[in-house]
């Protein structure tokens, strides 16, 4: 039995009485249309929109019979029954794939949006060619990680014996031809010298790589080290650009003006390392070279920003396209994760003690801007303001930095998570009577709440910009991507 509903006028009443606050004379709340993207029966998922209103995302069909999803060597093969997965992208009123063009994509996920160009993972039949020439960089190991090697060699080495008769003989090749790949291709050094990467080019064993067919469990293993796929750019004139060449994972893509960067796992257990690359070059910039993990990286302009362990905890880390420069934000005792970045100005999740808390760091100077709550998360920055989700003791509930203080959005007795925020508009998604979730969005310009959707579905996974505010919404029978737009121009720019 589905329970009643509280009234909508009710439902909007209660959160905007926790936002008087923030204006004295509040103006009526700006009203917003709301337009399906897709069609009702469509499994369309994750959108994003950018800054000219460009909106992606991912749609799932059915596959080829010859199309494999899980495993390959940098390859894909046959297996009945899965699903095929593209990029779409709504321009001028109308929905277009753009991955339906180029036949050697077979898979494609994980899309961004800057302005008009789409970034995003993708898998290619095998023999398709592109990208870029790239070898991973790898340090001098520690005694520490030697030792282990030698104390549990099935972790770093899976025996061969696992392995199908029949696949040993291919198997050897393919490493071979790996080994000798790692023993004769370039070194970059990273912070280590040349003559010291030169002795430990033939010193070091080739690091685990992945393998392709299914029957070994360390194999496979570590070729779910992290989400596989070649990463894509499509930009507006509607070419497509395939940066890198294949034969690893890699995932988690950003794009601004002065380039891309993305993560590159080095093979369980030895993490991921954050790899750029720049228009007009030729080769891919490795950001860093260690051992362990370098995740969760952001892009607004110049900068690029991540997480980074650095052999005791996660630091925050900043990297100046335009210099060339890597800076270390953080130098703590506690984990710092999950960056984001705008105008000069990165926030972040800290975990100082038990509770995570959200950090600013701002014109050289860092500051915590949560107070009083738990479990924050989920931050999102424009220019100078921050928002995200904090629990109050009773629920989560959306907490909104200005630029000066910190200011409770909602307070209320149900969840309200996952805020974004650009251009004036703050969203997130809200568990109105502890139902389904239902789109939220407030502009600056009013400081009033409206709560967008009203329905038994649910609603997730808001993102905005451009003063446009997309989301999924998962119904008895597919999920659709649906878009608000204010029904009138804002009378005010938002400072």
């Amino acid at each position: 039995m589905v329970p009643s509903r509280l009234p909508h006028a009710r439902r909007q009443t209660a959160c905007t009485l926790a936002l008087l606050m923030l204006a004295v004379a509040a103006a009526s709340a700006r009203e917003f249309t709301v337009e399906a993207l897709t069609a009702p029966t469509n499994n369309a998922r994750r959108p994003v929109v950018g800054e000219t209103g460009l909106i992606a995302w991912q749609m799932f069909t059915a596959a080829e019979p010859e199309v494999s999803l899980f495993y390959r060597l940098d390859t894909v093969r046959g297996v009945r029954g899965q699903q095929r997965s593209s990029i779409m992208v709504w321009r001028d009123g109308e929905a277009r794939d753009i991955t339906a063009s180029d036949a050697a994509i077979v898979y494609a996920e994980q899309p961004r949006v800057y302005r008009d160009s789409v970034i995003f993972t993708a898998h290619f039949r095998e023999g398709s060619g592109g990208g870029y020439p790239f070898s991973l960089a790898t340090p001098p190991k520690t005694p520490e990680m030697r030792q282990r090697e030698m104390e549990y060699p099935d972790l770093f080495d899976p025996p061969w014996a696992e392995q199908k008769v029949e696949d040993n003989a291919e198997y050897a090749v393919q490493k071979s031809a790996r080994a000798q790949q790692w023993n004769t291709r370039s070194w970059q050094t990273g912070d280590w010298p040349q003559s010291q990467a030169a002795t430990n080019a033939e010193a070091e064993s080739p690091p685990p790589e992945t393998a392709s067919k299914p029957g070994n469990l360390q194999y496979q293993l570590w070729r779910h080290s992290g989400t596989f796929g070649d990463i894509v750019v499509y930009q507006g004139d509607g070419n497509m650009h395939r940066i890198t060449p294949g034969g690893r994972h890699v995932s988690m893509p950003v794009l601004s003006e002065a380039g891309l960067a993305f993560q590159h796992a080095r093979g369980w257990p030895y993490g991921y390392e954050i790899i750029a690359w720049k228009p007009g070059i030729t080769n891919l910039i490795q950001l860093t070279t260690n051992y362990f993990y370098a995740l969760n990286a952001d892009m607004h302009g110049n900068e690029l920003v991540f997480q980074c362990w650095d052999g005791m905890d996660y630091e925050i880390y900043r990297y100046h396209f335009d210099t060339e420069q890597m800076e270390q934000i953080t130098n703590n005792q506690f984990d710092d994760t999950d960056p984001v970045v705008s105008n000069g100005r990165i926030a972040w999740i800290a975990h100082p003690a038990v509770n995570a808390e959200i950090f600013l760091h701002s014109e050289g100077t860092i500051r915590k801007i949560s107070e009083g709550t738990q479990d924050n998360g989920a931050p999102a920055i424009w220019k100078d303001r921050v928002v995200w989700h904090g629990y109050d003791d009773t629920d989560l509930e959306i907490y909104y930095f200005d630029g000066r203080r910190t200011i409770k959005l909602t307070s209320n007795t149900w969840d309200d998570m996952n805020p974004n925020i650009a251009d004036g508009i703050i969203t997130w998604m809200s568990y109105v009577d502890n139902w389904d979730a239902e789109i939220m969005a407030l502009d600056l310009g009013d400081n009033t709440p409206v709560q967008i959707t009203d329905n038994e579905f649910e609603d997730s996974f808001p993102n905005t910009s451009a003063e446009i505010i997309v989301w999924q919404t998962l119904t008895d029978t597919g999920s659709i991507i649906q878009k608000a737009t204010p029904a009138t121009p804002r009378a005010n720019p938002i400072p």
